[in-house]
């Protein structure tokens, strides 16, 4: 079966986001995020390839059958990581590079792709940025950095250190 993983990432001065949305014919299967915290928050190339892994991790768990996959990357991720992974630019972390080439392994066959630019974005692409900046906004709130300490605290999924 064809899936379709796309992600995407956004920052604001305290903390990065990165959100997943794994698509097939029939709708969105899997969503999540992921927020950073600690002193690679800012580090767009070692966040980037935790975040892909996390990712493809879920994916691999949802995907029914023998899977085939398209990594839709936005920009940033593009950019920092994508081109890594093709082998245009040196990775910043090799081995991190190495075990991000070997999740993609577990599918049938597993392609990079980027997000289009403009104003021609899919329902989810749309959907993957939304994530992103709601998982920004709600960490403002009380609550949120409240449950942002929890998740650090407790060693949650949900957080790249």
């Amino acid at each position: 079966m064809k899936y379709q993983l796309y992600i995407a990432a956004a920052a604001d001065d305290k903390r990065a986001a990165y959100s997943y949305v794994l698509a097939n014919y029939a709708g969105i299967v899997a969503r999540g995020t992921f927020l950073t915290v600690g002193e690679r928050k800012f580090d767009d190339s070692f966040c980037g390839h935790v975040a892909i892994q996390r990712a493809m991790r879920s994916a691999t768990n949802k995907a029914e059958g023998v899977a085939d996959i398209t990594v839709v990357l936005d920009e940033n991720i593009a950019n920092d990581v994508g081109f890594e992974l093709l082998g245009v630019n040196p990775p910043l972390y090799p081995t991190l590079c190495r075990t991000t080439q070997r999740v993609m392994k577990r599918f049938n066959s597993c392609e990079l792709a980027a997000m289009k630019k403009g104003d021609d974005l899919s329902p989810e692409e749309a959907s993957v940025f939304d994530m992103c900046l709601e998982a920004l906004d709600d960490a403002m709130t009380p609550r949120g950095q409240f449950r942002l300490a929890w998740d650090t605290v407790t060693g949650s999924n949900k957080i790249i250190r």
